[in-house]
């Protein structure tokens, strides 16, 4: 994985195995490694999840992430969705949003299938263990109606639980310091604009759902993050580097309505045909 602070390699569609060089992370004093270890090992058993993704060998410090970027292509454009950070529970069942048991992640049917974005053929019948990897492969394979060719990815590598002090990115600052996080976000940034050089080469929009992927993204003359932008449909640019690739910021995902509202909003106002909403 070489000499950087933070590397990733896709071993699998929808998998990314992570390392990060904690000897490049708090080079300077041996406490600060220290500090970190201690704080690491209360993230990682408070959720049995961090347990089974996440690995401290040495200094290095090895997780798994996730994304799900169909190599497939069609005649729609891409729409690639840029999340803030996965849940662990979602990394590990191989799926971003992942069903619990049987019981399907409101973000599929409430955000975006209401939002005009995304409908999948009938789960009926599937049983409940299988449900995740189905999903994924109808993303992979382009098994779905959507006016667009989807992807989804995160900014933040990193995994956190879906709840309690340690989630969001939030718990990731908490877990390597702010200024640590700075730092990653460098790399995370580029992760995330060689992607989208691939995905959105002729085009297409991105759009975010976390402060930290706006801000990371957008373009230098783009408005910077607020709450209250995103509610009103205000965060509108385009992507870094990209002038052609329009970038939107919605509401975060816990905000479902909003989010969902705002999604549809800025979609049809770029001249987006989506699906319509149902009676």
């Amino acid at each position: 994985m070489g000499d950087r602070i933070l590397a990733h390699v896709e071993k699998s569609p929808g998998r990314i195995e992570c390392a990060l060089d904690l000897s490049k992370v708090y080079p300077a004093r041996r406490s600060a490694f220290e500090e970190f270890r201690r704080r690491y090992e209360e993230f990682r058993c408070c959720d049995k999840w961090n347990e089974k993704i996440y690995k401290l060998k040495g200094q290095k410090l090895l997780y798994q992430s996730e994304q799900l970027v169909p190599a497939k292509s069609n005649d729609k454009p891409p729409l690639l969705m840029v999340f803030g950070n996965p849940a662990s529970h979602s990394v590990k069942a191989g799926c971003f949003f992942a069903f619990k048991g049987s019981r399907e992640s409101p973000f599929w049917k409430s955000l975006l299938g209401k939002a005009g974005v995304i409908e999948f053929p009938s789960d009926r019948g599937t049983p409940a263990k299988e449900q995740n990897a189905t999903r994924a492969k109808q993303i992979l394979s382009l098994d779905y109606e959507s006016p667009f060719r989807v992807a989804f990815c995160v900014y933040i590598s990193m995994p956190s639980p879906a709840g309690g002090r340690w989630s969001g990115v939030a718990g990731i600052r908490k877990l390597v310091g702010a200024l640590s996080l700075k730092r990653l976000e460098a790399v995370e940034t580029e992760r995330i604009l060689e992607l989208a050089r691939r995905f959105l080469a002729d085009g297409g929009i991105a759009v975010t759902f976390q402060r930290n992927a706006w801000e990371g993204l957008r373009s230098e003359n783009d408005p910077h993050y607020s709450i209250s932008k995103a509610r009103e449909a205000g965060l509108r640019g385009a992507l870094r580097g990209m002038p052609h690739v329009r970038l939107l910021g919605v509401p975060p995902t816990r905000l479902i309505g909003p989010a969902r509202e705002v999604l549809r909003q800025v979609l049809s106002e770029e001249g987006y045909k989506l699906i319509p909403e149902s009676p």
